[in-house]
């Protein structure tokens, strides 16, 4: 190896070690995503507007299993529900209001939605066992039932909201 290739390699390693000292070890609620909006400009003659958001990161929690019953010789739970939080993004929309007779920036209108915490359930399925509890008679048999399946409906819970201005 050449000393300009040892150099250049070794600085190439310093300014990755840098940068991973720098980088954070633990993600975020949410990935930040700026939408390029510059294209407009080239098709339209407006200036075009500001659009800042962000993809949630959910995080699984655990399974919401159901207490045996009263009666039964298994969970009811064949499939059990998966709860799942996360948090949609705090998202911002600036745009640009223009007088249309002199083409001068008079005021921007911006729409800001805050973080919301989600909460959301999985669907599940139940089933109950074809069989009861051994019977209290003297050879103490369990008695046959039908079985009954259940699904277990999904669920998701949420605050969005926006606010206005005008600037």
């Amino acid at each position: 190896m050449k000393l300009t290739s040892r150099a250049g390699l070794a600085a190439l390693m310093t300014c990755m070690a840098s940068a991973a000292a720098v980088t954070p070890a633990v993600a975020g609620d949410s990935v930040p995503v700026p939408v390029p909006l510059e294209g407009l400009e080239h098709a339209l003659p407006i200036e075009a507007p500001e659009l800042h958001g962000g993809v949630p990161l959910p995080k699984p929690g655990a399974p919401v299993i159901a207490e045996r019953g009263e009666g039964r010789l298994v969970s009811r739970d064949v499939l059990p529900q998966l709860p799942v939080h996360s948090a949609l993004p705090r998202t911002v929309l600036d745009v640009p209001v223009t007088d249309p007779l002199s083409q001068e920036r008079v005021a921007g209108l911006g729409i800001e939605s805050p973080d919301s915490p989600v909460e959301a359930l999985s669907p599940g399925l139940g089933l109950d066992a074809p069989l009861t509890e051994p019977g209290a008679g003297p050879l103490g048999l369990p008695e046959a039932t039908l079985p009954q399946l259940a699904v277990l409906a999904p669920a998701l819970q949420a605050e969005p909201g926006a606010d206005t201005r005008l600037s």
